[in-house]
C-alpha cells in the first residue's frame, strides 16, 4: 500500500507541477520530487501523534522536544518521544487563526533555561483580545517564573503572525499579522503587520530603525516564520499572499515590504522591498530554518514548511534552485533542526471546523 501511496502522490505533484510551470515564471513552481524520494521516506520516524492543533517545534541543548498547540498547552517530550508533561495557559483564546501560535528558545537556554511563548488572549475586563508574549523559566519539564515581555499586541480571530525568533545580534524578533485591517500594515502607529525588535528582557534597543519603537520593518500581511541565515546576517521571513503571490521575504531594518499596496513587486516598477522568492499558486509557506549541518546534505539551504504545498522545500538562496524534499505527509507546518543535523517537522492536517485529521511530530534522519 505504501508503494501505491508514493505512485499517487508522484502523479498529484505532476499535475499540479504542469499546471504551474504552464501559469507562471518557472522560480515560482513546485517542482517534481527527486528521485530518491521513496529512500527520504524510508528516513522519517514518527515521534509523537495524535497532535491537538501543533503550532511550533524546538529541540532544547538536551535534546528534549518543546511543542505547542494553538489551544494552549506547551508539550515537553524527551528525545525518545514520549510525554514528560503538558502546561496550559489559562487565558488562552483558540480561534482558527488565534492562540498559542509562537516558541523560542533563548541563545543562553542551557545556562537560563528560558523560554518564550506569542499567544492570543481575552482581556479580562472586556471582550477584546490581545497577543502578547510572554518569557518563562523551564524547570523540571515545566514552566514557572512567567514574566510578560510585550503586551497590548493587536489581535483578531485571524492574521496573528506569532513567529518568534532570535537574531545573531541577541535581539527577539517578532511578527505581528494585520489582523485583517490591511491598511494598518502602513501604519507605524500600530504594531499590526510588523516584524518588531526587542531586548530579550522586553526592552527597546537602542538601535532600532524608530525612534522609542518596537517596530523593526512593516507592510507585512502575516508572517508566519523567521529564519536568521547566522553566517551572513540575513533574516528571512515567510508570508502567505490573500491569493496566491506568497513571499519569502528578506528582511531588513525599517524597511516597507508593500502590503497591502504591493504584492510581489517587480524590481523595475516597485517602490518597497521585493520579495526574495514569490510563489503562484500558492504554496503557503509557513515555518523556515536555514540548515547549520551538512548530515543530510542541506547546509546552508533554506528548508520551508508548506500548508498548502503539502510538501517540505529546499531552496538554495544562492543558485535559487528549489525541490521538494518531503511530500506525502499532507501540510507541514514547521521545521527545526537539532544539534546533530536530523529536521523535525510538524504536521497541519486536523480540521479546525471539523476536528477531522491528525497531526504528528516527524523526524527525518539519513539513512544508515
Amino acid at each position: 500500500m505504501k508503494k501505491y501511496t508514493g505512485i499517487i502522490i508522484g502523479i498529484i505533484v505532476v499535475v499540479i507541477s504542469v499546471f504551474t510551470i504552464a501559469n507562471t515564471p518557472s522560480d515560482t513552481t513546485i517542482l517534481l520530487p527527486s528521485p530518491n524520494f521513496e529512500d527520504r521516506e524510508s528516513a522519517v520516524r514518527v515521534m509523537a501523534e495524535d497532535l491537538g492543533y501543533p503550532t511550533n517545534i524546538l529541540v532544547l541543548p538536551d535534546e528534549r522536544m518543546v511543542l505547542t498547540e494553538q489551544t494552549g498547552k506547551t508539550l515537553i517530550f524527551n528525545s525518545n518521544g514520549t510525554l514528560l508533561n503538558t502546561i496550559q495557559l489559562p487565558d488562552n483564546y483558540f480561534e482558527e487563526g488565534a492562540g498559542l501560535l509562537g516558541l523560542a528558545a533563548d541563545p543562553q537556554f542551557a545556562s537560563n533555561h528560558f523560554l518564550y511563548l506569542y499567544y492570543t488572549y481575552t482581556d479580562n475586563n472586556s471582550s477584546n483580545i490581545f497577543n502578547k508574549v510572554i518569557r518563562a523559566q523551564e524547570k523540571n519539564n515545566s514552566l514557572v517564573d512567567v514574566q510578560t515581555i510585550i503586551d497590548n499586541i493587536p489581535a483578531s480571530k485571524l492574521h496573528n503572525g506569532g513567529a518568534l525568533k532570535f537574531g545573531p545580534d541577541g535581539k527577539l524578533y517578532i511578527s505581528v499579522g494585520d489582523t485583517t485591517e490591511s491598511e494598518l500594515s502602513q501604519n507605524l502607529s500600530s504594531f499590526a503587520g510588523k516584524i518588531l525588535r526587542l531586548n530579550p528582557d522586553g526592552t527597546i534597543p537602542n538601535d532600532n530603525p524608530f525612534d522609542n519603537s518596537s517596530i523593526y520593518s512593516y507592510g507585512h500581511r502575516n508572517v508566519v516564520g523567521i529564519a536568521w541565515d547566522f553566517n551572513n546576517n540575513t533574516m528571512y521571513a515567510t508570508e502567505a499572499g490573500s491569493t496566491g503571490n506568497d513571499e519569502i521575504n528578506i528582511i531588513k531594518s525599517g524597511e516597507n515590504y508593500g502590503w497591502p499596496i504591493e504584492v510581489c513587486g517587480t524590481p523595475e516598477e516597485s517602490l518597497f522591498v521585493n520579495a526574495e522568492y514569490c510563489f503562484t499558486p500558492s504554496v503557503y509557506p509557513s515555518g523556515i530554518i536555514i540548515s547549520n549541518s551538512s548530515e543530510l546534505n542541506y547546509y546552508g539551504k533554506l528548508l520551508v514548511a508548506t500548508i498548502k504545498g503539502e510538501h517540505l522545500r529546499s531552496i538554495d538562496p544562492i543558485t535559487k534552485d528549489q525541490s521538494p524534499i518531503l511530500t506525502g505527509y499532507g501540510k507541514i507546518k514547521d521545521i527545526t533542526e537539532d544539534k546533530n543535523g536530523s529536521l523535525y517537522i510538524i504536521t497541519n492536517n486536523r480540521g479546525f471546523y471539523d476536528d477531522s485529521g491528525s497531526d504528528r511530530i516527524l523526524k527525518i534522519i539519513r539513512n544508515q
